[in-house]
Order: structure tokens, then sequence, then C-alpha cells
């Protein structure tokens, strides 16, 4: 009898101490409520604007990821993808003219592209920009294709000291591809009709360098 009244006892100091902000009594733990489990909405928007980002289209990604901010303020995932959309968009504002013209003026020291993959190639000629601006000019490729021709179709390649716009040019003639310039992106389709390539465009060489690239046979 004597131990249930101290029970009850325990009980109700604990109650009062939770009440009045104070620690509960030794040897009992305040109760503590299980973590909420985010919504699954937020992971879909984290994985939209992902895979949105993966593919340039910086504006779809940016409202992916306002929306999950809007969901969860503190998810660092949606945090930094919108630091790094924000920076991409400095980086490609026009600035009083136009992104063709301001690539138009990039000048690509070497392209060597022998059986790389598509997706290779644009990968390359986007970090070949970074490089020749030091990082001011970014590029970003919505690629409106099947995942499985990016992958496996290969082109062929040679050029040196030739602007970004002529290596779009020459890369669209042999995979036979349309480069359309967007406010923030360059978009990949294919070109109305299919016409095989006949040769592989060559301009003229300086010192031969050779160039690995990922994918490249």
């Amino acid at each position: 009898m004597k131990t249930l009244q101290i029970m009850a006892c325990l009980l109700s100091l604990s109650l009062v101490s939770a009440l009045h902000g104070a620690p509960p009594p030794y040897g009992l733990s305040p109760a503590t409520p299980s973590p909420t489990p985010p919504p699954p909405e937020l992971a879909q928007f984290i994985e939209q604007g992902k895979a949105a980002y993966l593919h340039g289209d910086l504006e779809t990604a940016k409202s992916a990821f306002e929306m999950a901010y809007q969901i969860d303020s503190r998810n660092q995932i949606a945090i930094g993808y919108l630091r790094r959309i924000k920076l991409d968009e400095q980086s490609n504002k026009p600035r009083g003219e136009p992104i063709e013209k301001q690539l138009a003026g990039v000048i690509i020291p070497q392209i060597q592209f022998h059986d790389a993959t598509l997706g290779s190639a644009l990968e390359y000629l986007r970090n070949a920009v970074k490089r020749q601006t030091n990082g001011r000019q970014a590029v970003n490729f919505v690629v409106q294709l099947p995942t499985d021709q990016v992958n496996t179709k290969t082109v062929t390649l040679n050029l040196s000291n030739v602007p970004f716009t002529e290596a779009l040019h020459y890369l669209g003639t042999v995979a036979s591809l349309n480069f359309q310039f967007d406010k923030y992106a360059i978009i990949v389709k294919p070109t109305a009709e299919f016409v095989p390539s006949t040769g592989v465009p060559t301009a003229p060489t300086t010192a031969p360098v050779t160039t690995t690239l990922p994918g490249a046979q």
C-alpha cells in the first residue's frame, strides 16, 4: 500500500514539474514525442528537382526545390540546390547581350572525339566553357532525347581553336541534332530529318593534343 502511495506522489510531482517547466524527479523520464515523419511529397519534390537540375532545366528544378523548402524550411538538400541554382542563374545572366553571343566569344582550344558517346561529348563541351572562362560562364544542356540515345550514340569530331557555338554546329551536323539557345540553357533536340553524315568536320590543327573523354573508346 505504501509503495502505491509513493508511486502516486512521484507521478503527481512529475506532472507538477512538467507544468512549471522543472525537470521531473529522479528516476522518471519525461515523455518524448516521436518525431513526425516527413510527408511523402517532400521526397518527391527533392527527386524532381535533382532530375531537372541534372538535365539543365533550372526553372523546373528551382520550382521543385522551392516547394520542398515550403514543406521543410530546414531541409539542407533543398537549401543547397537553391543556392547552387541562384549561382547558375547569375553566371548565365545575359548582362546586356544574349547568351549565344557570349558563348560565341568562348574559344575551345582542342576537341578530339573518337567514338565518344553523345552524353560525354556534351559534358566535355560544358566543362570546356567553364575552364576557358575560369568559371565565370556556365552552360546547361536540356537534352530532349531518349536516354539510351544519349548513352549509346557515338560521335567523332576533330576541331581546334573553334568558338563554342561553332563546335555545337559541327556536333549537330555529325549527330543530327539541333541546339536551341534559351534564357538559361541550351536545348538539345533531334533534327527534323535525319541525314547521315558522310564525313568528319575537321578544322585546321596546331600542335596535336589528345583528350581522353568519359565514355570515349
